[in-house]
């Protein structure tokens, strides 16, 4: 008799099986290769930034940058070390040095806003004795600090006068009989002391002062009590109204500037439920415009000192990243990309731009990015 064999055609269909099974796991690991390659492309790609960066500050613990002194050659800033409230500090822009703390408050400071003279800043702070903030100048020669306002209320965004001889700031102390707690109001100080008084009388909440570019007026935000719609306002210095600027068009107003050509800028929403975007208001004609990309988020703005330029915040899949838009080209550029939390950028000139971030995975630190200095420039020396 014949020995039995295995039929042939279940070991080649047993063989191409294994074949066909090898070449989709060969596929999958190619793919999954492939995929992996992509990625770490695309990543790069996403980390490649357009100008030189460059970091300023070591185990700084930069809480905010603040505004540049009135003769540019000095920034405000907000740092706490480990464990302790933010207080204040002064760098030199030119060298980048930074004096030792000037402030020491337990529960730190808000606020600092430069006098006209730039030799004193005016600032919001806690006292140990209250745990609200209260109104406070400091002169950076002597180290002298003045309060101004003692109460148990909350006194904050003080700004000076033109003249330097009072402050205007934003107070939930209501000067109206019966006012609900919490309803906010403009008062003024005198710098030297004094008891303060309300600038605002209004039936609604008033608060951010400011003072016009030319500096004959004020200017402040109202809430409308029916919609709660926010409106920036001008005022005379006898804290009578003058002019509505943009009426209702904003849900709210976080923030506003002036820009060197007399327009204003405004960090603001249109609708609550709306992303925050940047504006440009022109107070004569009242006319208000965007910034190009409405499709994109726009947050703490700040001005170039020749007004071509403004950078703003946007979050990102990678945090919040630094852009800026010129207005000669009316292009928006990205100029951070590395992973980490972008904030409290600021102009020192027409082409450096400080920022807080802790894109080096540490403590958040002050960097610098120049926009006269692209990276394929600095590659080609």
């Amino acid at each position: 008799m014949p020995r039995n064999r295995f039929p042939i055609a279940p070991i080649v269909s047993m063989a191409s099986c294994l074949s066909l099974l090898l070449f989709v796991v060969n596929l999958g690991l190619a793919g999954s290769a492939n995929a992996q390659t992509d990625s770490k492309k695309e990543e790069k790609k996403k980390k490649k930034e357009p100008f030189k960066i460059e970091q300023l500050t070591q185990a700084m613990g930069l809480f905010s940058l603040g505004d540049v002194s009135p003769d540019r050659q000095s920034i405000l800033l907000l740092a706490q070390r480990p464990g302790e409230a933010p207080n204040l500090y002064v760098m030199k822009i030119s060298d980048h040095s930074i004096r030792p703390p000037l402030t020491s408050f337990k529960l730190g400071v808000a606020d600092a806003q430069w006098s006209p003279d730039g030799l004193s800043v005016a600032l919001a702070a806690f006292s140990e004795a209250t745990s609200f903030p209260e109104i406070f100048t400091l002169d950076l020669r002597s180290g002298k600090q003045r309060r101004l306002t003692s109460n148990s209320f909350s006194d904050k965004e003080a700004v000076y006068t033109p003249d330097g001889k009072r402050l205007l700031y934003t107070s939930d102390e209501s000067p109206l009989p019966d006012a609900a707690f919490g309803t906010l109001h403009i008062a003024t100080v005198s710098v030297s002391g004094g008891k303060p008084e309300a600038f605002t009388e209004d039936d609604v909440s008033s608060m951010h002062p400011g003072i016009s570019s030319d500096g004959k007026s004020v200017l402040l935000v109202k809430v409308d009590e029916r919609t709660g719609r926010h409106s920036l306002f001008q005022y005379g210095f006898d804290g009578k109204e003058q002019r509505d600027l943009t009426e209702r068009k904003f849900a709210r107003i976080h923030r506003y500037f002036n820009a060197p050509d007399g327009s204003i800028v405004l960090w603001a929403q249109e609708e609550p439920e709306q992303q925050d975007g940047v504006y440009i208001l022109d107070p004569k004609s009242r006319e208000v415009r965007s910034l190009p990309d409405p499709d994109l988020a726009k947050r703490n703005p700040t001005i170039s000192p020749d007004g071509k330029r403004i950078a703003f915040i946007s979050p990102t899949d990678f945090g919040p990243q630094l852009f800026v838009y010129d207005s000669t080209s009316g292009e928006i550029k990205q100029l951070t990309t590395k992973p980490g939390s972008t904030h409290s950028p600021v102009f020192v000139s027409n082409n450096e731009i400080l920022f807080g971030s802790n894109r080096e995975k540490g403590a958040h630190e002050i960097f610098v990015v120049d926009l006269n200095q692209s990276v394929s420039d600095e590659k080609k020396k």
